[in-house]
């Protein structure tokens, strides 16, 4: 029996996937359509452009590994709708999320990623 934890929700301050002119393709396919960047809002467009990267390759380890997103939410104990939400743009993805990946489906592997490692 998997446990499912639960993470207090807030309103996200914005939608990732409202920055590209391809909203159903946000953390699906890898080149998409991206509106021009909007005085004031330009590091909101970049973090939407780095969640839909991430989102993209979550979604293609979760299926490899697990089958679906589905299976990885339930083997990783991680609440699917929550997931869902983050991988489509819905939501704002935390850095939580992207560690939590990291360790389960080896994903963003690089030398950036290991606070241990001296240059």
């Amino acid at each position: 029996m998997s446990t499912t934890l639960e993470v207090p929700v807030t309103k996200p301050r914005f939608s990732p996937r409202i920055y590209t002119n391809e909203p159903d393709a946000f953390g699906r396919a890898r080149n998409i359509a991206w509106k021009p960047v909007v005085p004031g809002t330009d590091d909101q467009h970049a973090a939407a452009q780095i969640q839909h990267l991430w989102a993209v390759e979550i979604r293609a380890a979760a299926i490899a590994k697990f089958k679906s997103v589905r299976g990885y939410a339930n083997a990783a104990g991680i609440n699917y709708h929550r997931i869902s939400r983050i991988l489509r743009g819905t939501e704002i993805m935390r850095l939580e999320d992207i560690a939590q990946a990291q360790r389960i489906l080896d994903v963003g592997r690089g030398p950036w990623t290991d606070p241990t490692e001296t240059a």
